[in-house]
């Protein structure tokens, strides 16, 4: 085939797309900015803010466990540093370190102001998520030069999984910020080692395991990358490995000291009476998500339930909410890379490849959201289809087309595709699916729990009762959120949390419910989470009179 010219090859380069970037960057923001305004607080944020409340409160990090305090942290410091909070410190909760019962009276009790606290909580998560944004840029850049930066920033800040959770006050995309980040200084750290390099690698890979426990299965991913980039290099290869294995110890011993620091260099014992540890909220959070792993919690997989989880889950999760453009992106991109495999792609492809293999393994299915970490690995990897460079098996004849511009049109199809489908979502973003996943409407039918159903219909709900003129519902939701403080009048149905006592004498007739407005959301629909999964078996087999961000369906029930 014929190689492009020097003419196609300024067509790549002609303009700098770094306002392009900008611009994108200024949509991201604005899409996650005006719904997370939408959305009332997702099932966890109120845990999440609290334990960063309270450890800038008061220096003790015993809310800490299971989630690091580096994202909680920076999540809470703006309501922290405007707003006048007030700690339930004075409670057997805080005593026994018991987060939710805490959290919830924080949040909805002892301060006034749970609307303000939420949305200041949840700007720097806004913020990691931009910066998640221009790094992969950069990477791209530097890979693959402007233009591909340009194309895999799209595909990163357009993607409705990453909105979806970049506007939420958790620690999904401060753990991806941070990964990503801890892998690209490692990159740079490998082509061209200094010691302020070594450093700064370190440093990111610490804040990557103070951001997220899941990061911690990257440190052996990454260190395999390292020692298998020194196998490839060429002569010299036993020199060059036992380099790398001392750089890998180096860069780990950092990473942990700096973990230890974000808890203030704490030392004590895991049990009373036990042997002293470092940073031991950070431990016991190892031993309880290493449980939550190795257990599971009820999961809801294609209309079934079960606790131990599904080999495939993530396969299923990846195959229906991943864009259908990203899906089609991922199959040129793979091919144009295993054509002519380079020694960096190690670090862009091992990391997802390996993370995704070991997800599969865990019992734990219980979202998407923790398949965040390999997205914009994967937007990086796209990016290739945007070099001059870039051919395909099929002759450019047919096309009547150089090689290069057929991957360069390939690529603004599948742009336009992506930003079809992710705004014509807005704001609903975490109820995406793609149409192999039936759409939002169906999506339920497949995944319920953070896949579309986390609590945050609330304010769409009372809008709902406001328009239709609607006083009182009977309402079953899943999230921690109180629908009072939205102004909602409702009769508890079974739920989780709240009502979740209730299942065992449900306050309606199973087989003929009374007449009435009911309010389910999808996750309570299905019952994974409660002992008896056909509470609301009734509503399920019937269409719902009407939807709420796809999380909340209405039944209309009149007398008999």
């Amino acid at each position: 085939m014929k190689r492009p010219g020097k003419k196609e090859t300024v067509m790549f380069r002609r303009h700098n797309p770094r306002w392009l970037v900008v611009g994108l960057l200024v949509l991201s923001y604005g899409l996650a900015l005006t719904s997370a305004i939408q959305k009332s607080p997702t099932m966890d944020e109120q845990n999440h803010i609290a334990r960063g409340a309270a450890y800038l409160g008061t220096g003790d990090p015993r809310l800490s466990v299971e989630h690091p305090p580096l994202v909680n942290v920076l999540s809470a410091l703006p309501a922290h540093l405007l707003l006048d909070l007030r700690l339930p410190l004075d409670t057997v909760w805080w005593e026994a370190g018991e987060w939710y019962h805490f959290a919830d009276l924080f949040l909805w009790e002892v301060n006034s102001n749970a609307e303000q606290i939420v949305f200041l909580a949840r700007l720097p998560i806004i913020g990691l998520g931009l910066m998640l944004a221009a790094l992969v840029f950069r990477w791209a850049s530097a890979r693959f030069g402007p233009w591909s930066g340009l194309l895999a920033t799209v595909f990163c800040v357009l993607d409705p999984n990453v909105l979806a959770h970049e506007r939420l006050s958790t620690t999904d995309v401060g753990g991806t910020f941070f990964v990503f980040l801890a892998a690209y200084v490692l990159w740079r750290a490998i082509r061209r080692p200094s010691p302020p390099r070594i450093l700064v690698t370190g440093l990111a890979l610490g804040l990557a395991f103070a951001a997220k426990l899941s990061a911690l299965l990257f440190g052996p991913i990454l260190a395999l990358a390292v020692l298998l980039d020194g196998v490839a290099g060429g002569p010299g290869r036993a020199r060059r490995l036992s380099g790398r294995v001392a750089l890998v110890l180096v860069v780990t011993l950092l990473g942990l000291l700096v973990v230890w620091a974000t808890y203030c260099f704490q030392v004590g014992p895991l049990e009373e009476g036990g042997p002293p540890v470092p940073a031991p909220p950070y431990v016991r959070g190892i031993r309880a998500v290493l449980n939550f792993a190795a257990n599971g919690r009820p999961g809801y997989l294609l209309g079934q339930i079960r606790t131990g989880g599904w080999w495939y889950y993530f396969p299923v999760a990846f195959a229906v909410k991943t864009p259908l453009a990203t899906l089609i992106a991922l199959l040129p991109a793979t091919w144009l890379a295993l054509r002519r495999l380079q020694r960096d792609d190690l670090f862009l492809l091992l990391p997802p490849v390996a993370y995704f293999l070991v997800s599969m393994t865990s019992s734990l299915n219980i979202g998407y959201r923790h398949l965040l970490p390999i997205l914009p690995f994967l937007a990086v990897h796209i990016s290739r289809l945007a070099t001059p460079s870039s051919r395909f098996p099929l002759p450019a004849s047919c096309f009547l087309l150089p090689a290069p511009r057929i991957a360069c049109y390939l690529s603004v199809v599948l742009v336009v595709a992506l930003a079809f489908s992710t705004l014509s979502i807005y704001p609903h973003f975490l109820a995406y699916f793609n149409p192999i996943g039936g759409g939002p409407e169906n999506g339920w039918r497949i995944l319920v729990d953070s896949n579309i159903d986390w609590g945050q219909d609330l304010k769409g709900l009372r809008a709902w009762m406001e328009r239709k003129g609607i006083e009182r519902v009977r309402l079953s939701w899943f999230g921690s959120a109180r629908p009072e403080a939205y102004g909602i009048v409702y009769d508890l149905l079974p739920g989780v949390p709240h009502g979740f006592s209730l299942w065992e004498s449900p306050p309606f007739n199973r087989q003929q419910p009374e007449p009435g407005i009911y309010v389910i959301s999808v996750t309570n629909l299905v019952g994974v989470i409660f002992p008896d999964h056909d509470i609301f078996a009734w509503f399920r087999v019937r269409l719902p009179d009407d939807r709420i961000g796809y999380s909340l369906f209405v039944y209309r029930v009149s007398a008999q």
